[in-house]
């Protein structure tokens, strides 16, 4: 008999091996009983012919294809990347493959890679969305759904994961304050990061607190049109050239953080002792800094594991999926932008 060894099927790799097409279905997939021997002759007609499981026929008959949908915004952003990391360790140890897509914060793009991901038949998806709205129909399947740092509108059951972004703007604006600091600017996302908004309602519950009179004109917008190192570099030259005075910056995260500090250094400002800084995630940008750069630090790996423990179970449990919502605590991050002189 003569095999062509491109298109050897499960039957073929049967007949060569001496057993059965069942004896060599239990072996591929682990289950069932079978001796080491039979294994070994089995998986050795298998690697000489190159046999390869169909895995969208099996996908079809399990309903299942073993396979994780990731959408992040900024794959280059050290955050998401993390988070991204993690994700895929953690399937992967559950036998899962992930599929990974940046969607460079397009909405458009966004879109088509949800009726990707539901046209592979992946068993679930991890979002961190840009959007506003996971549209319904945008699935033809209930695709279980575990979003992270993000709040969605949205008309299905889904999971979500989040830092808690109010606190840590309280937290860092707090920390601004019981330092001296009086006149505080805040460096704030623009773009369709709505949970970054939950910092801004952190750091005007703080000024409440301490009786500091909320100022619109504190407040700076990032836009997203160029990387937010540059932008906020950018508009802290403007606030100096046009003479604002401020005595502390709270920036949206650190990579903001760390443009409002290069705008300082290049004016000759010093910090901290005349302009303190404080930015968000806890990222190479505040470690490596000169002055390195306190900074409120969300836990990525909780946040991950947290994602997928909650998304593995909508995959396998037998009940109706509900609506999850879990906030994770932050940590305030104390370094040299900060200290009192």
């Amino acid at each position: 008999m003569v095999f062509d060894k491109k298109k050897v099927s499960i039957k073929e790799v049967a007949a060569l091996s001496g057993v059965s097409i069942a004896t060599v279905s239990r072996i591929i997939n682990d289950n069932g009983r079978f001796s080491e021997e039979t294994k070994k002759k089995v998986f050795d007609v298998i690697e000489k012919y190159g046999y390869t499981t169909n895995m969208a026929a099996k996908s079809l008959r399990q309903a299942r294809s073993q396979t994780i949908g990731m959408i992040v915004p900024d794959i280059s952003n050290e955050f998401f990347a993390r988070i991204s990391l993690d994700v895929e360790k953690y399937f992967y140890d559950k036998g899962y493959s992930v599929f990974i897509c940046n969607s460079t914060k397009s909405s458009e793009k966004e879109k088509q890679y949800f009726r990707s991901l539901d046209a592979k038949l992946v068993d679930g998806i991890v979002c961190i969305s840009g959007q506003r709205n996971l549209p319904q129909e945008l699935f033809t399947r209930n695709t279980p759904i575990v979003c992270i740092d993000r709040f969605p509108d949205h008309d299905k059951n889904i999971g979500i994961v989040s830092s808690d972004g109010v606190n840590g703007g309280y937290l860092a604006t707090k920390h601004l304050l019981e330092a001296g600091c009086k006149d505080i600017l805040h460096v704030v996302s623009a773009t369709g990061e709505y949970a970054r908004h939950l910092r801004t309602e952190g750091y005007e519950k703080a000024l409440y607190e301490y009786k500091i009179p909320h100022d619109p004109d504190k407040i700076i917008h990032l836009t997203g049109k160029i990387p937010s190192v540059q932008e906020s570099e950018a508009l802290v030259d403007q606030c100096i050239v046009n003479g604002r005075k401020f005595d502390g910056i709270f920036a949206v995260s650190d990579r903001a953080a760390y443009g409002a500090l290069t705008s300082l250094k290049k004016h000759g400002i010093k910090v901290p002792e005349q302009v303190k800084i404080v930015g968000f995630d806890d990222s190479v940008y505040s470690q490596l800094s000169s002055p390195s750069i306190t900074t409120v630090r969300q836990n990525t790996t909780l946040l991950a594991q947290t994602a997928c423990e909650l998304l593995y179970h909508y995959i396998t449990a037998e009940e109706e999926i509900k609506e999850t919502d879990v906030v994770l605590p932050v940590e305030l991050i104390i370094r040299e932008s900060t200290a009192v002189n």
